[in-house]
């Protein structure tokens, strides 16, 4: 029974606010709770234990409520033109998991309830900034708008049936579509088809995965930009992109929350 009180309660804790949607987040965290240290799950225990119903989206709820200590910019990675961690005026979500990291480290010292924010913080934005569409680098204009552009959706006829979406939307699509998953059949999927890959993903440094994300991401806006007409096959095929960010926050989630616990 505790195993699933930490299973809900790491589940239910993250953001919907600029991520993947509910279903597709619980499956990451689900996914990082098959890779945790008995210390690991022991400390989210002491934590977040079962009292998560008054939390379970946090920084969404903080922004529902106008919280003062709320600011949207706490979702986006900002990475400078070399692809290297930027300095920016206000929170943003590099800087704010390192705060949290530093808090969770230390976790002994630290008051239970200043604990269960930093975690909650980590959990939520480990998943944020491994969605492409919360990536902003410098230069690159359009990765600071949540831009609109055209995707191809499938026949009509003889014609080409197109729609614009927003950036944000378009990955969000994905999850969307596999409205018969829940969380649970997240993970699954990703551990399945995607597991041989946990020791490469999970190598590096949070700067060294910041960086890779940008790179991903930098790929994507050099081409897709607010004119840009995008093929059916090319949006099946980011399918698979996006899976594989799904599965690289879910195991890197993991290895931080590990390496806080020993």
């Amino acid at each position: 029974m505790k195993k699933l009180f930490l299973i809900v309660a790491l589940a239910l804790s993250i953001s919907v606010a600029n991520a993947w949607n509910r279903r597709a987040d619980e499956g990451v965290v689900l996914l990082a709770e098959k890779h945790l240290t008995a210390e690991a799950k022991a400390m989210l225990n002491k934590y977040l234990g079962d009292s998560y119903l008054d939390d379970v989206h946090y920084l969404y709820d903080l922004e529902e409520r106008n919280a003062a200590s709320y600011t949207k910019s706490i979702h986006y990675l900002h990475l400078d033109k070399n692809l290297q961690p930027a300095k920016v005026e206000g929170n943003n979500a590099l800087v704010e998991i390192e705060s949290a990291m530093q808090v969770v480290r230390n976790h002994k010292s630290q008051s239970k309830e200043v604990v269960a924010t930093a975690l909650r913080t980590v959990i939520n934005l480990m998943c944020d900034i491994h969605n492409l569409s919360n990536v902003r680098i410098e230069g690159v204009p359009h990765s600071s708008l949540d831009f609109k552009f055209t995707w191809y959706k499938g026949d009509v006829g003889k014609r080409k049936a197109t729609a614009k979406i927003s950036w944000a939307k378009f990955w969000d699509a994905y999850s969307n579509w596999h409205t018969g998953f829940s969380g649970s059949l997240w993970a699954e999927d990703l551990e399945l088809s995607l597991g041989s890959k946990r020791a490469e993903f999970s190598k590096g440094s949070l700067n060294d995965w910041a960086s890779e994300i940008g790179g991903v991401a930098n790929g994507l806006y050099a081409r897709i930009n607010p004119e840009y007409e995008m093929t059916r096959r090319e949006r099946n095929e980011l399918e698979d992109l996006n899976c594989e960010m799904m599965a690289r926050a879910g195991y890197r989630l993991a290895v931080l929350l590990n390496s806080a616990a020993k």
